[in-house]
């Protein structure tokens, strides 16, 4: 065997074991693999086992012809306006409400404030002894759908009213409420307020948040009262407070978190 003939033959010899180990590295490296393919991924329930219930939003909507819609930044809230309206934030009267509470006045292109929304109340109720309390009259009362879920069972069943009590002259007002009035059709004020989720609190939408009877030194031009029921009635019934009516009995509100 010549010196070339041998070379040859090394050299044959060397590719062939090199060839022998980068296939042998190639079956490992593909069993390796395999092998860390088997394993199920972590779930993300096992990584955050007590995650924290979603926080629930008022339900998106489309707004009825010549309306809008109105939602706050945080979607607690949302409601339905004629398209001219205009909603404005307001400045709380400080201590009368929690932190981080929703405030805003729905007025018409006059100026005229319809309604306002506020949240986060946690005005306590005022005492009543028998001597003050006197007579209310409902002249107005519709179910209430806040949300898209039913009232609870234990709950009183959130409503639209419109109600007078009676002072000097018949005082009014108009808004939503979860509370009936007082016993015996007797009372010293009406809370115009509804119990809605922990972001929300206790929350208003109408006129006032308490209705109660003033005297002459305490009413002014924004005073709505009547001489006679009737005359509320009447008030009640004009074409500019159905707009009114429409648009409180169109709010919507988060849901409270599922349990």
């Amino acid at each position: 065997m010549t010196e070339a003939t041998i070379g040859d033959t090394v050299r044959r010899r060397t590719r062939a074991v090199a060839a022998a180990a980068l296939l042998g590295a190639l079956l490992t490296g593909c069993i390796a693999t395999g092998e860390g393919d088997t394993g199920p991924a972590p779930s993300s329930s096992a990584a955050t086992p007590d995650a924290p219930a979603e926080p629930t939003v008022a339900p998106l909507r489309e707004a009825r012809a010549g309306w809008k819609v109105f939602t706050d930044p945080s979607r607690l809230v949302s409601f339905e306006l004629p398209q001219d309206w205009v909603v404005q934030p307001l400045d709380p009267t400080p201590g009368t409400y929690a932190a981080d509470s929703l405030h805003y006045a729905v007025r018409t292109p006059e100026g005229t404030t319809a309604a306002e929304f506020h949240s986060g109340i946690i005005t306590p109720e005022a005492p009543c002894p028998d001597a003050e309390r006197t007579p209310y009259a409902v002249i107005g009362s519709e179910p209430l759908a806040l949300t898209d879920q039913p009232a609870a069972s234990t709950a009183i069943e959130p409503r639209f009213v419109v109600r007078l009590i009676t002072g000097f002259r018949f005082f009014g007002a108009y808004g939503v409420t979860d509370e009936v009035g007082g016993a015996d059709g007797l009372a010293c004020s009406l809370a115009n307020t509804v119990q809605g989720n922990e972001a929300l609190g206790r929350f208003s939408f109408g006129d006032l948040e308490v209705l109660a009877p003033k005297a002459p030194a305490n009413t002014g031009p924004q005073t709505v009262s009547f001489g006679t029921i009737g005359e509320a009635e009447e008030y009640y019934a004009e074409p500019g407070f159905a707009t009114i009516r429409e648009m409180i009995l169109s709010v919507k509100v988060a849901e409270p978190p599922a349990a």
